[in-house]
């Protein structure tokens, strides 16, 4: 081929590129003003998928991503958009992009569309179902966690967020369940199975997603088979026994705990009267009108031995009879909702005895207080007889003399005085019915009560401990006479009072406070202007000892970290430290998120505004030998 020839050849290639420029000014110059901005807004909504994508919010990602598509496909049909379009191609890229971004964050490579990877719903719920809803249920949701939902899941519970998509080795979950000693979940039960372990961790690594239908649903709803109606007969008001006065209480109190949640017993469920009606997987167990065709009837009256429910010997012949006669008598309802949650219409004898605390007055409410404190004394030290101190805040018990009962009691009344002023309470006495305080000369009381009344042994370094219930049925604080002298390992008697105080204003009402809060704040109250600074010091010895022991900012302020004795010094100098960065508004902001169920990291974090990271490195430099002190 000659010179020439090739140069023409150039030449016409030149010319083809440049119509194909040419053609695609062309195709561009077909959209509208309005056509451009919409591209434009395509393009800038699908930046902002990176966004989502760099979050872990990958549903929103994804319907994001979908969203757009529509809309281009749309928009290539009015403006009548070749395939070939220059427009058209760069933005299909820029979807596919995203999508390839989304697939790997959703599940490293895999698929978004379709059922790839680990289900949630066939293989992870049926092992939280058997393992973990028991305790973090809606019956029952240990430290503020509920597995019995995916929503739940996701909330995490006081101790902070359960899982990070895409990260198993951060994930809470996984640390519990690997965890060692009383750390471990499930507490006092088998560990999980390795291969159970290792596939919740597989399904994390792949995003940790969600194949449910709805994320409020039960876990593994979506797996099981639509419920078959059933026909519920209203009762007439002419029947010698009511399901929801007679059968339902007790039912609910023998039978609820294990034929509930996601997981029930045989498949029998109790939750709500439709439940009951419909049975479980041997089908109906109530035949209204024919008690002697029931299965139920014969599990709980006829056969031998009796079979349910479990620990009969505490089912009264009254309950098995009334429910005997309740289905002779057609199995009819008297409530108001039959597919309502009987929980919620049946009162608890928790909420009995609570309204019926509520009617009594406050002289009544302190004889209570009187005869309860008189029982534990007996209960704890049969044989020794009470000097016994009442004032209009408290009830003292104790075997120390009666003049050493009048200096606690000066004690006492001066810090509930300070508690008032803190919280801003005008309320006196703070207790409900008062509060009873029980001192003992010596170790070998102490330890009694708490074995005797408690259930428990205790810490050589615990000297003191207060209970105050919701209701408060129970509300004392027991101490230890340690004396007026404070060492470098322990604190004198005032500190204690002052501390065992606080704990006890701080307990009133529903809702838990972590130990390492409500010891803290107690001692820190203690510290000012004590002569016992060699205590406070070592306190802060201790702490400078124990902080570097976590690993994870969280476990820093999670309960059961630390030993109690690490929990006191953590705890003065942690609730110091907040106070210090806040001052008392927001420490006592920080109690009210904590007592409404609020999970630590995220009071901490509402009411400081920083993150958890943050906070313990600032509190951890605060620790070091050589700080500024106020």
């Amino acid at each position: 081929m000659s010179f020439k020839s090739v140069n023409v050849l150039r030449i016409l290639f030149v010319l083809l590129l440049c119509l194909g420029v040419i053609a695609g000014s062309v195709e561009a110059a077909k959209l509208t003003s309005a056509q451009r901005r919409e591209l434009a807004s395509i393009k800038k909504n699908l930046g902002k998928v990176s966004s989502l994508i760099r979050q872990k919010k990958y549903e929103e990602a994804k319907e994001a991503t979908d969203a757009e598509e529509k809309k281009l496909e749309q928009l290539a049909a009015d403006a009548m958009l070749a395939e070939t379009d220059p427009i058209l191609v760069s933005t299909k890229k820029l979807i596919a992009l995203r999508r390839k971004l989304l697939e790997k964050g959703m599940g490293g490579g895999k698929k978004v569309a379709g059922n790839q990877g680990i289900s949630f719903e066939t293989q992870i719920a049926p092992i939280l179902n058997e393992r973990c809803v028991n305790c973090h249920g809606a019956q029952r949701a240990s430290s503020n966690l509920k597995l019995d939902t995916f929503a739940g899941m996701k909330q995490g519970g006081r101790n902070g967020v359960l899982l990070i998509p895409g990260n198993p080795n951060n994930s809470l979950i996984i640390r519990k369940l690997t965890a060692t000693g009383n750390q471990r979940m499930p507490r006092n039960g088998a560990p999980l199975a390795l291969n159970q372990i290792q596939l919740i961790g597989r399904w994390i690594a792949e995003g940790a997603r969600f194949d449910g239908q709805k994320e409020t649903d039960p876990i593994g709803a979506s797996t099981k088979k639509k419920k078959e109606p059933v026909k519920v007969v209203m009762a007439t008001g002419n029947e010698k026994v009511s399901f929801m006065e007679d059968v339902a209480p007790w039912m609910l109190d023998f039978c609820l705990r294990c034929h509930s949640g996601n997981n029930p017993a045989s498949e029998f469920s109790v939750v709500t009267f439709e439940d009951i009606l419909r049975g479980g997987e041997s089908g109906s167990v109530i035949v209204p009108g024919k008690p002697d065709e029931s299965r139920l009837w014969h599990l709980v009256g006829l056969q031998d031995p009796i079979k349910m429910p479990q620990g009969q010997a505490l089912l009264k012949r009254k309950n098995a009879q009334d429910l005997k006669t309740w289905i002779a008598e057609g199995a009819r309802f008297d409530g108001k909702d039959a597919k309502a949650a009987l929980r919620a219409m049946v009162p608890t004898e928790d909420e009995k005895r609570r309204a019926e605390l509520a009617t009594l007055s406050p002289e009544k409410f302190a004889d209570l207080r009187r005869e309860n404190a008189e029982s534990l004394w007996k209960r704890a030290l049969t044989k020794e007889k009470a000097e016994i101190l009442e004032t209009d805040e408290f009830i003292f018990y104790g075997n120390v003399s009666a003049d050493r009962l009048k200096q606690i009691s000066a004690w006492a009344e001066t810090q509930a005085d300070a508690l008032r002023k803190m919280f801003n309470d005008k309320q006196k006495p703070l207790w409900k019915g008062k509060l009873a305080v029980f001192v003992y000369k010596d170790r070998f009381g102490y330890s009694e009560f708490n074995q005797t009344i408690e259930d428990r042994r205790i810490d050589r370094t615990v000297t003191w401990h207060s209970k105050v219930t919701p209701i408060y049925l129970d509300a004392y604080l027991v101490l230890q006479d340690v004396g007026d002298e404070a060492s470098a390992d322990a604190p004198d008697l005032q500190t204690n009072v002052i501390a065992g105080l606080t704990n006890a204003a701080i307990q009133r009402g529903a809702g838990d406070v972590p130990m390492w809060v409500s010891s803290g704040l107690g001692l820190l109250l203690a510290s000012n202007g004590s002569s016992s600074q060699t205590y406070f010091e070592s306190l802060r010895q201790q702490a400078l000892e124990a902080a570097p022991k976590v690993t994870r900012p969280e476990q820093l302020f999670a309960e059961g970290t630390f030993s109690p004795a690490e929990t006191s010094a953590v705890g003065f100098t942690l609730v110091e430290f907040l106070i210090k960065s806040g001052g008392l508004p927001k420490m006592a902001l920080l109690l009210r998120e904590l007592k409404s169920g609020t999970a630590v990291p995220a009071a901490l974090t509402k009411v400081y505004g920083s993150n958890l990271r943050t906070l313990a490195a600032t509190y951890a430099r605060t620790l070091r030998p050589g700080r500024v002190k106020k």
